[in-house]
């Protein structure tokens, strides 16, 4: 018979646990991730994680820490004690935040470059940023350039705002053990904010990441189910009759109560790009006409009822999820619930569920391969060419930037015919007749790079770096470019 998760409180913290033989596993939870953090922070929860690891050493229990987008988690595996020890101590390190010395921030900075250079120093969207922009679960995928500049001062107020009682879970493989004593800072829930979608309709996004990728807004009661056939459907098609994929990897992201994002992942060869995108397409399109095979709704019943069909024991992923949606406010459903409804779906009902929701598609591939607007537009794709540098659109009685340019210094590029102009609200680019515009208004950070590279991002995600090197006179352009922006959105960032 399944156990049930049990619900206890600790000091006014509510922790979950359930009854299971073996090693207790403990969790801490606090509920911020990489959706609270504003462009200027990204990273900063990150940093925070790296910080309390480094300041309750030495540490003999299996113990870690993760950030994901919705929380920010330290755990242990070992004697109910010695986990209770861990978790005491991360919780005393919160306590006494205030004096974290300058120090420890920065050496926690090297190993977080160490962990993952290209996101220390690089903007890289992914489709949760394609749909949102840069707020909200948006902020899970652009990477973390500005965890270089972030200040003492700052991961003090990010930790007193979120790191707090009301904040924060529990979770225990076992009975909760007699030596825990969690002493946090008081405070109570901290709301999370989540903006409507940027993009309604479907649409062809150019990325800069390889391959191809597909994205749904769906229900999230039967996000995993339709997660599921879809990627035994892709594979069927992709893989097994035409060969031009290895494998689809696909995932759920819950945006709220009702609602998450579904993702999947195609791994095709250069050469095999246009093809899996075309047929990806095609593919959804056949199951919105003709519905899921029978086979695909069986493939997905087995994933799911081998994840959720625990004996003895329940994961503790699931454990974690039920105190995660605690904390944000979301449902976490019953297991059996879950296994009931995996045995009784039909392929009507997914079929349903897709065509429902086939509205909200966005498809990501490589910008590096030739793909029209009309090649878009003959599958029902809108083209998003994803670019910061917008070409300009005159419209008739309103000054278009171009006009607006004119007693502003001309800026060269020292080995083409680009030149750029600094307007007060748009930077403009022209090239053989051709203009492109940046609004200074919809960049959300501009990254001071060491190397003295200037990059801008805007509210989108979309991103552009400026070598000031490749400029005549570069150093004026580079000062005025940062005084043409509020201080506040001015970011130290790495040497890319």
């Amino acid at each position: 018979m399944m156990q049930t998760v049990q619900t206890t409180s600790h000091k006014g913290i509510t922790s979950f646990r359930l009854d299971r033989d073996g090693l207790c596993t403990g969790t801490l939870i606090f509920g911020v991730g990489m959706r609270d953090e504003p462009p200027t922070l990204a990273g900063i929860t990150h940093l925070l994680e790296h910080v309390l690891l480094r300041v309750v050493q030495p540490v003999t229990v299996l113990h870690g820490g993760t950030v994901t987008t919705d929380s920010l988690q330290f755990y242990a595996v070992g004697k109910p004690d010695d986990v209770a020890a861990f978790l005491n101590a991360i919780a005393a390190a919160v306590s006494t935040f205030q004096e974290l010395t300058d120090e420890v921030i920065a050496l926690e900075k090297s190993v977080l470059e160490a962990e993952d250079p290209h996101k220390f120093s690089n903007v890289s969207s992914g489709l949760l940023t394609y749909r949102y922009g840069t707020n909200g679960v948006g902020a899970a995928q652009f990477g973390a350039p500005a965890t270089t500049g972030l200040t003492k001062a700052e991961l003090i107020e990010w930790a007193c705002r979120w790191l707090v009682a009301g904040n924060t879970a529990l979770t225990f493989t076992g009975s909760v053990p007699s030596a825990l004593d969690i002493s946090l800072p008081a405070g109570g829930p901290v709301s999370h904010h989540q903006d409507p979608p940027l993009i309604t309709t479907p649409t062809l996004i150019k990325s800069r990441k390889q391959g191809v990728a597909l994205s749904l807004l769906v229900p999230s009661r039967d996000a995993d189910l339709l997660c599921e056939a879809l990627r035994y459907e892709l594979l069927a098609r992709l893989r097994h009759d035409f060969g031009i994929i290895y494998s689809v990897e696909n995932f759920t992201t819950a945006i709220d109560n009702e609602q998450s994002q579904l993702d999947l992942i195609l791994d095709p060869v250069r050469e095999n790009t246009v093809p899996a995108f075309k047929e990806s397409i095609n593919t959804l399109r056949g199951i919105v006409d003709a519905g899921f095979s029978e086979d695909a709704v069986q493939s997905a019943r087995h994933a799911l009822t081998a994840e959720l069909g625990w004996d003895d024991y329940v994961p503790q992923d699931y454990l974690d999820k039920s105190a995660i949606n605690a904390l944000l406010g979301r449902s976490t459903r019953d297991r059996q619930e879950l296994l009931d409804r995996a045995t009784a779906i039909s392929s009507t009902e997914l079929t349903t569920i897709l065509r429902t929701s086939i509205g909200s598609l966005i498809v990501a591939v490589d910008d590096s391969v030739k793909l029209s607007k009309a090649d878009a537009g003959s599958l029902g794709l809108a083209m998003d060419r994803y670019e910061i540098w917008q070409r300009t659109k005159e419209a008739k009685n309103r000054q278009s930037p171009v006009e607006g340019q004119h007693g502003n210094t001309t800026w060269r590029h020292k080995s083409s015919p680009t030149t750029l102009v600094l307007t007060p609200t748009h930077l403009i680019s022209q090239n053989s007749g051709k203009t492109k515009t940046i609004s200074l208004a919809d960049v959300a950070v501009v990254g001071d790079r060491s190397c003295g590279c200037i990059s801008l991002m805007d509210q989108r995600g979309r991103s552009s770096d400026l070598n000031m090197d490749e400029w005549k006179a570069g150093k004026k352009l580079r000062k005025q470019l940062i005084d043409a922006f509020p201080p506040e959105i001015i970011r130290p960032f790495p040497e890319e």
